[in-house]
C-alpha cells in the first residue's frame, strides 16, 4: 500500500531530512488519541496541509465501511482546530 512512497518527492524529503527511518514512521495510525498526537506533531513541525489516506479496518465490508466513516468523521472534527 505504501510502495509508491519511494517515488513521491514529499516522502523522499521526509526520509532524507526528518527523523523517519521508513515511510511507516510518517503515518498517523492508532486510536484517536494516538492519531491526534501525531497530527499535532505535524502541525508543530510546520505542516500546513494534510492529505489523509484512510485505511479502513474490519472483518467484512460493513465493519470496514464503519471504520472509514468513523475515521473520516474524526478527521473532519479535529483538523480545523489544528
Amino acid at each position: 500500500m505504501l510502495g509508491h512512497a519511494e517515488f513521491s518527492p514529499n516522502y523522499v524529503r521526509l526520509l532524507q531530512h526528518g527523523d523517519a527511518e521508513d515511510v511507516g514512521d510518517t503515518m498517523a495510525a492508532g486510536d484517536e488519541s494516538a492519531v491526534l498526537r501525531r497530527l499535532r506533531r505535524y502541525r508543530d513541525a510546520g505542516a500546513t496541509d494534510l492529505a489523509a489516506r484512510i485505511v479502513p479496518l474490519g472483518n467484512d465490508a460493513r465493519e470496514r465501511a464503519e471504520s472509514r466513516r468513523r475515521t473520516h468523521e474524526f478527521l473532519s472534527a479535529v483538523c480545523p482546530a489544528l
